[in-house]
């Protein structure tokens, strides 16, 4: 396993109380420069090429979506925390929706009724697909007070089929906990009993372009900056080697990379850092 030293410029994630450092930091020398007529030059040869602007493969779709849901994870891990605050509401619809944008505009009048009777509530609301290409809701919410909804009410606000409400713990990892049940796809054998879980399946269904997840206003980003590691972990008091570390390969435009990444957990000096409220845009 490979470690990243001091002088190593890496890119930061500082969200909830988990520094994550990551040597993919976007600072490689650009090899290549995007042209008019949907073409691109090779700065290192000089050959202008073609674009491929389809991008409708599986593998480069599902490289998307990965990314928007290690985004989504740190988004998570730093707005939820767990406590009688905080609420995990599932939505499901009793017809087989499969349009997002009626999902989208169904849950638009879903916050608007429970905000009307409990007040300010912060979210973030994130589509899964099903298997039979049927979509429904996961939504986290947030209030400043605690937060007691009954499950019945929920339907009534929701009218569109049915809902399950679960009680966000602080013991949880939530944004890791949310980004594996997203993960994962529960398959039936028909000719049996018995269930499998395909690791990683549902990210293969999301179409390519759907928005993923949608927050409110109040939904704070994490902090973000590129640097030497040290200056890292001389500003947020780092004094503890990494709870996890990774070193993975990529293919990119530059040819196979190496990346490490380290996150560090429990980071106390990050409750200053965040002090305050801040007024960020919406995702």
């Amino acid at each position: 396993m490979s470690e990243i030293g001091n002088e190593d410029i890496v890119k930061a994630y500082v969200y909830g109380d988990t520094v994550e450092l990551t040597t993919a930091n976007g600072q490689q020398k650009q090899k290549i420069k995007v042209i008019s007529g949907r073409r691109y030059v090779n700065l290192e040869t000089g050959q202008i090429h073609d674009m491929d602007i389809s991008n409708t493969t599986r593998f480069d779709n599902l490289k998307t979506v990965k990314q928007t849901m290690k985004k989504l994870r740190r988004l998570v891990a730093h707005n939820f925390t767990g406590g009688v605050n905080q609420l995990w509401i599932t939505l499901t619809y009793k017809v087989h929706i499969i349009d997002p944008d009626i999902v989208y505009k169904d849950f638009k009048i879903f916050i608007r009724r429970v905000r009307k009777i409990y007040g300010h509530i912060e979210y973030i609301a994130v589509i899964e697909p099903q298997a039979s290409g049927r979509w429904h809701l996961h939504v986290l919410m947030k209030s400043d007070s605690p937060l007691f909804i009954p499950n019945s009410e929920l339907a009534h606000f929701w009218r569109k089929g049915f809902t399950k409400t679960k009680r966000l713990k602080r013991a949880d990892k939530i944004g890791n906990y949310l980004i594996a049940y997203l993960s994962n796809l529960q398959i039936s054998d028909e000719d049996s009993n018995s269930k499998a879980t395909a690791k990683g399946a549902r990210l293969y269904m999301y179409p390519k372009g759907i928005r993923i997840y949608r927050t409110s206003r109040g939904i704070e980003k994490p902090l973000e900056l590129t640097t030497k590691k040290g200056v890292v972990i001389e500003t947020f008091k780092i004094n503890s080697p990494p709870d996890f570390s990774r070193t993975t390969t990529h293919e990119t435009h530059y040819g196979i990379k190496e990346y490490t990444t380290e996150f560090y957990d429990n980071i106390k000096s990050l409750s200053d850092t965040f002090s305050g409220e801040t007024d960020r845009p919406q995702e």
